[in-house]
């Protein structure tokens, strides 16, 4: 074989991949106060403020698929009013602003419910490393304008602010609809989403690069390499 063809297969080997990742929250409970859940498996960190009530940790799981819920806005299915291509969606679990502090316990809320008034208040969702941003559901958003009640800022590793002023939480058609944000946005480390009243997300979805960690055969392989690429060497050197 070829120096070339050695060459390419070590490189692959080592190479780092690109991990395509969609947090939908459907393994958590109904009622889950969302926080560090993700931190282990995915480097992501998310807080839920609410600024009527201003208290932090308050980003709650809602089982859409639940009926006689306290939010019956958010009851599957959902609607898109604003692009039918996109379909009905039945997205299971939501992340919400829950707006009663006082159902909670450390770990978890009774009767979650989204705050409505305005403004709710905000998510920060954290990266432990700067990922590609794709794309966030948003559900039973009820007001239409591009303020700072609603804005969406991103921030890259060092603090500064990317794409400023070019997202906004999308006005879905109120309630029971949906809509998908697209963001394609590279160097990501920290996102803030504000809601100007009642609302929830979900299946945020992201890439990050990651270096995979050989397996033994994928080692063996890489072995081989090196040796070849040895003995490739060593008969160009002798030609």
């Amino acid at each position: 074989m070829s120096f070339k063809y050695w060459m390419i297969l070590a490189s692959t080997v080592v190479a780092p991949l690109a991990s395509a990742t969609t947090i939908t929250f459907d393994e958590l409970d109904n009622g889950t106060r969302v926080d560090d859940e993700y931190s282990s498996s995915y480097g992501v960190t998310i807080n839920g403020y609410n600024v009527d009530q201003k208290e932090s940790n308050l980003a709650v799981v809602f089982d859409t698929s639940l009926n006689k819920t306290a939010d019956p806005d958010l009851e599957s299915p959902f609607t898109n009013v604003n692009n039918s291509n996109l379909g009905i969606s039945d997205p299971g679990n939501v992340l919400v602003i829950h707006e009663n502090p006082s159902t909670c316990d450390a770990s978890t809320c009774s009767n979650p419910d989204d705050e409505g008034s305005r403004p709710a208040g905000y998510f920060t969702i954290d990266f432990s490393e700067s990922v590609t941003l794709n794309s966030i559901d948003f559900f039973d958003v009820e007001y239409d304008e591009s303020t700072s009640n609603n804005a969406i800022h991103l921030f890259d590793i060092d603090g500064d602010e990317l794409s400023i002023d070019e997202f906004y939480t999308p006005y879905t058609g109120g309630n029971n609809t949906w809509d998908r944000l697209y963001f394609d946005v590279a160097d990501v480390y920290s996102i803030e989403i504000n809601f100007f009243g009642s609302g929830a997300l979900s299946n945020i979805d992201f890439t990050s690069a990651t270096t995979s960690v050989p397996e033994p055969t994928t080692l063996a392989v890489f072995a081989m390499g090196l040796i070849g690429l040895v003995s490739a060497r060593r008969k160009q050197h002798n030609s």
